[in-house]
C-alpha cells in the first residue's frame, strides 16, 4: 500500500478533476443552444467550476474512506488546490460571458466571495502554505488575536453562501434550466454535497462521542497534558498513531473542532490522553480548561496504523519534531516488541516531552533505541547510518523538518514506498 499511496492520491485527482464534471459537460454539449456558441467555452467552465467547489465542500466534511486511502493532510490539500482551481475557471467564465441584472449580480457576489474567502484561507487557515513563508506566518500571528481560529471556522463557512449565490445565479438563466438532463445533474449533485454536508454538521452538534476532562499536567512551559475519559468507550476507536478533532461546545473560543494528536495507545477502558503545545489562540486556552469540562470528540483520523497493518517490517525508524513526536509515542506504546529507533528533536531543550517516559521504556524494552537532542540532527550523516533491511520510516513534525528528512532517505536510496510522512498542517 505504501508503494501505491502516490498512485492512488493521483486517481483521487483524476476522479475530482475529470471523471465527476464530466456528466455534466456532455449534458451541456449536448443542449446548448447554438445561439451561444461563441460562449459555450465560457459556459463549460463556469459548470466545471462549480463542480469543483461542491467537491471542496465534500471534502471539508473530513470523509473517513479518504482519510484512511491517502490521509487527511492530503485531503485538504486537494481540498485548498480544488478551490484555487475553480476560482481560475469562475473567472474565465465571468470574462467570456455577458449577463445582465440578477444573473450578473448573483454571479459577480459570488466571484467576490470566493476570492475575499481565498485570500484570508491562504493566510489563517492554508497551514501547507504558512508554513513555507515566513512572512505569512508572521502576519497569522499578528492578526490572530482578532481572527482567532472559531472565526475562521465561520468565516470558511461563507463559501456555502457563495456556492447558494452560484446556485441560484444558474436557474435564473432560462437556457440552462431548458436543458432538462443538465439541470437534473446540477441540482443533483447539489443536493448530494449538501445533504452529506448538513448531516455531518448534525453529527457534530448531536452525535459526537462526549468525553469528560478528567486530569490535567504541565509538561513544560508551552505543553499541557490532556486526559479525558469517554462516556461510551465503544463509541471511539482510536489506532496508535491516529489524530481525533476535539472541542468543548459550553466554552466560547473551543466550540469549533481542532485536530490533536492521542499521546497513549487507547485502550477500551475509554481514556484519551493529549499534549498540547500552546502555539495558537486554540491550543493555548484550552490550556486552561477546568477539570470537570465536558467535550466532544471526532475521529479518529490518520494513516499510521493502516499502513504498518499492510506493510511487512522489522524495524521501525520513527522521525519526530516538536509536537510531532506525540502521534509517535503511541506507535511505540503499541509495538513494545518491534524493534524501534527514535529520533526526536526540538528547537530547545523546554520543548521535549516525554523524554524521562521515554528513557524508562527504554530500559525495559531493549528493542527500543533513543536519539533524543536539542537542535536538528545532521540528517546527512544520520541516514547515512541506516542499514537497507525491512525497514519503515514514519515521519511526524514541522514541514521543513519532514520535507529534508523525506529528501536524505531518497538520496541514500531509501525507497520511497518505505518513506511516509503524515504533516499536520493546518
Amino acid at each position: 500500500m505504501l508503494k501505491r499511496l502516490p498512485y492512488v492520491q493521483g486517481i483521487v485527482w483524476l476522479v475530482v478533476l475529470f471523471v465527476v464534471p464530466l456528466p455534466l459537460i456532455q449534458a451541456l454539449a449536448l443542449g446548448l443552444p447554438a445561439a451561444y456558441a461563441g460562449e459555450a467555452l465560457a459556459i463549460q467552465w463556469g459548470s466545471i467550476a462549480y463542480v469543483w467547489f461542491l467537491a471542496a465542500i465534500y471534502l471539508s466534511t473530513r470523509p473517513k474512506w479518504l482519510d484512511r486511502l491517502i490521509g487527511l493532510p492530503s485531503v485538504y490539500v486537494i481540498h485548498g488546490v480544488l478551490s484555487l482551481f475553480a476560482i481560475g475557471l469562475a473567472y474565465l467564465h465571468k470574462m467570456g460571458t455577458q449577463s445582465f441584472g440578477l444573473i450578473k449580480q448573483t454571479g459577480d457576489w459570488a466571484f467576490d466571495l470566493f476570492v475575499g474567502l481565498m485570500l484570508y484561507s491562504l493566510v489563517f487557515m492554508g497551514g501547507w502554505l504558512t508554513n513555507r513563508s515566513r512572512r505569512l506566518r508572521q502576519a497569522k500571528h499578528l492578526l490572530e488575536p482578532i481572527f482567532h481560529h472559531e472565526i475562521s471556522v465561520w468565516l470558511h463557512r461563507l463559501n456555502l453562501v457563495a456556492v447558494f449565490l452560484v446556485f441560484i445565479h444558474v436557474q435564473l438563466i432560462s437556457y440552462v434550466t431548458a436543458i432538462s438532463a443538465y439541470i437534473w445533474l446540477f441540482n443533483g449533485y447539489t443536493a448530494v454535497v449538501m445533504g452529506v454536508y448538513l448531516w455531518q454538521k448534525y453529527r457534530q452538534v448531536w452525535r459526537l462521542p462526549r468525553a469528560q476532562l478528567i486530569a490535567t499536567r504541565q509538561l513544560t512551559s508551552n505543553f499541557s497534558e490532556l486526559t479525558f475519559q469517554l462516556r461510551h468507550p465503544q463509541q471511539l476507536k482510536v489506532a496508535a498513531g491516529d489524530y481525533v478533532f476535539l472541542k468543548f461546545p459550553e466554552i466560547s473560543g473551543l466550540r469549533e473542532l481542532h485536530p490533536f494528536s492521542v499521546v497513549n495507545a487507547v485502550a477500551g477502558d475509554g481514556v484519551i490522553v493529549f499534549a498540547i503545545r500552546g502555539d495558537g489562540d486554540f491550543t493555548r486556552q484550552i490550556q486552561t480548561v477546568r477539570v470537570g469540562s465536558q467535550a466532544r470528540l471526532l475521529g479518529s483520523y490518520g494513516r499510521f496504523t493502516t499502513l504498518l497493518r499492510e506493510r511487512p517490517y522489522d524495524r521501525l525508524v520513527l522521525i519526530g519534531g516538536g509536537s510531532g513526536v506525540v502521534p509517535l509515542l503511541a506507535i511505540i506504546a503499541a509495538k513494545p516488541t518491534v524493534k524501534i529507533d527514535l529520533y526526536y528533536t526540538a528547537h530547545t531543550a523546554t520543548q521535549l516531552i516525554y523524554t524521562k517516559e521515554l528513557q524508562q521504556q527504554a530500559r525495559l524494552h531493549p528493542n527500543l533505541f533513543l536519539h533524543i537532542q536539542t537542535g536538528r540532527f545532521d540528517v546527512q550523516q544520520t541516514v547515512a547510518g541506516f542499514k537497507a533491511t525491512a525497514t519503515v520510516y514514519l515521519i511526524s513534525g514541522p514541514g521543513a523538518m519532514g520535507r529534508t528528512w523525506q529528501r536524505a532517505l531518497a538520496q541514500h536510496g531509501i525507497a520511497a514506498k518505505d518513506v511516509y510522512y503524515e504533516e499536520f498542517n493546518w
